[in-house]
């Protein structure tokens, strides 16, 4: 017995070993894409691998976290819209529904590459829209008209990523956040770099309008005319400038070196929820998706979604959802009318 505790112990030793030697490799060949899109310069330090790493392994971690939460997986099929609220409040009907998941080439695409497969699992992503409108409310035996209320609608579907089960999907996702995470970092990085040159050119602009009234009130007018003005806006551009090129010196101090740029790098990457925001929204909806008070809704009208806000603060919500192979249909050819 105790040969073969023994034994077992080395062997998931072993094991483990393995594991993290090849998740080890997985983050390195991470780290060398990241480098590749942001700045081959930097394989120039060489600690860059050392820095970058951590952060790599953070940002995949937050993508496991945030995506071990999403809602669902839900079943969009013909039973499911007459039972489930959040099948019937994401389609207008049946009918736009089948459409949308069977006019979704990778969903084609999938059912034909996997003929034993009975389900599809993907990532269902949505535009939710509000709209204020008036409407009719009963209380009661009470009918009152203009009543404030909110509708909601979804639209721009996009479904992506079809795979055979939940914890393949899952996994893929948790790649796709790390890789918008890196493309978030990039555009910051950009968007210095941008501000940057304006903030140069803003310098070059007031030297150049010193200069001018510096020469004005050495020139002939400040003879003939008061030049208390001059003087004034002599003051207000040096102040300007004082301080674009104070906030230039800290600019070229952040990414003005191959080392500084790393550091910036690194402290993006290291805080992904700054990156990318992923949240669960609650929404109580009643059969026409007015928004219901939370205190008046049942179980039956909420919904759950998940909301995703990238930068520019443009959100989109989705959920996990699975399609069965049986409600797939053959889309009209154009000129047709009917489903086949």
């Amino acid at each position: 017995g105790f040969l073969q505790k023994l034994g077992q112990s080395l062997l998931n030793r072993k094991v483990k070993r393995s594991v993290d030697a090849e998740q080890q490799r997985y983050i390195e060949n991470l780290v060398e894409k990241i480098v590749d899109d942001i700045d081959p310069r930097l394989r120039a330090l060489s600690g860059y691998r050392k820095k970058l790493a951590p952060c790599v392994e953070h940002m995949l971690n937050y993508g496991q976290e945030i995506c071990s939460h999403l809602p669902g997986p839900i079943e969009f099929s013909e039973a499911a819209c007459r039972s489930n609220a959040t099948v019937r409040s994401s389609f207008a009907n049946y009918r736009e529904m089948v459409e949308v998941f069977s006019r979704c080439r990778e969903v084609q695409d999938f059912f034909r590459q996997h003929p034993a497969a009975d389900h599809a699992y993907m990532v269902l992503g949505m535009k939710k829209t509000e709209n204020r409108v008036f409407g009719m409310e009963q209380h009661g035996d009470i009918i009152r008209k203009d009543v404030p209320q909110v509708n909601v609608s979804f639209s721009d579907y996009r479904i992506t990523h079809p795979s055979g089960d939940e914890q393949t999907l899952r996994f893929n996702l948790r790649e796709r956040a790390l890789h918008e995470c890196v493309a978030q970092a990039i555009k910051r990085l950009m968007q210095e770099r941008n501000f940057s040159d304006e903030m140069q050119e803003h310098e070059v602009k007031l030297k150049m309008q010193l200069g001018m009234l510096q020469n004005q009130h050495e020139g002939l007018m400040s003879l003939m005319s008061d030049d208390t003005s001059i003087i004034t806006k002599i003051s207000e551009v040096k102040e300007q400038l004082g301080k674009v090129e104070h906030h230039l010196g800290q600019l070229k101090q952040d990414i003005g070196t191959l080392d500084a740029f790393l550091d910036k790098v690194a402290a993006l990457l290291d805080k992904p929820s700054e990156l990318l925001q992923v949240s669960t929204i609650t929404l109580c909806l009643d059969r026409l998706n007015r928004l219901i008070e939370e205190g008046a809704a049942k179980e039956a009208d909420r919904i759950s979604l998940a909301q995703v806000e990238f930068g520019d603060n443009e959100k989109r919500v989705g959920l996990l959802a699975s399609f069965p192979r049986k409600e797939l249909v053959s889309l009209p050819k154009p000129g047709s009318v009917n489903l086949v």
